[in-house]
């Protein structure tokens, strides 16, 4: 018989994803997304809530909504990314395809990766992954947004 200590194997830790939007539409997709992969999803939709969340925990990726209405989203990814105690945790910041101007200025706020709406939706799995081995989007690659297709 195996010791007590031996006996059940602690639970696997869910990895926490912070996802910053203050729509209904883009939370319950990647609720959804998210489920089946094991990780937990909490939404912040303004600036102080995202802040609360930091304070009690430390998410392992942050996603952006460029299109928050309630937050001015370059704001706070340049606020996280000079943060001593967040610039570390990978964030990736999406918008609808078409809208270089807000992939640009995430960007240049420091998000480490840019994504169209589409490919959050249809491939988050793989965003992720790219997120959180390390890949970035490059300063002299500024056109480039994360586009993720069913042959990646």
């Amino acid at each position: 018989m195996k010791p007590a200590e031996d006996a059940a194997e602690p639970p696997a830790a869910r990895l926490l994803l912070l996802l910053i939007a203050d729509d209904l539409l883009f939370p319950s997709r990647i609720r959804e997304a998210v489920k089946p992969l094991g990780w937990e999803l909490r939404v912040a939709a303004t600036e102080a809530a995202a802040r609360t969340v930091f304070a009690s925990t430390q998410p392992r990726a942050v996603l952006v909504n460029l299109n928050a209405r309630r937050l001015d989203p370059c704001a706070l990814i340049r606020a996280l990314k000079t943060d001593p105690a967040t610039a570390s945790i990978p964030l990736l910041a999406f918008a609808g395809h078409v809208e270089s101007a807000k992939h640009e200025a995430a960007r240049q706020a420091g998000a480490d990766l840019v994504a169209a709406n589409s490919s959050v939706s249809l491939h988050l799995g793989k965003l992720l992954d790219r997120l959180l081995s390390g890949e970035r989007s490059a300063a002299a690659d500024h056109a480039r947004v994360v586009e993720i297709t069913d042959a990646d």
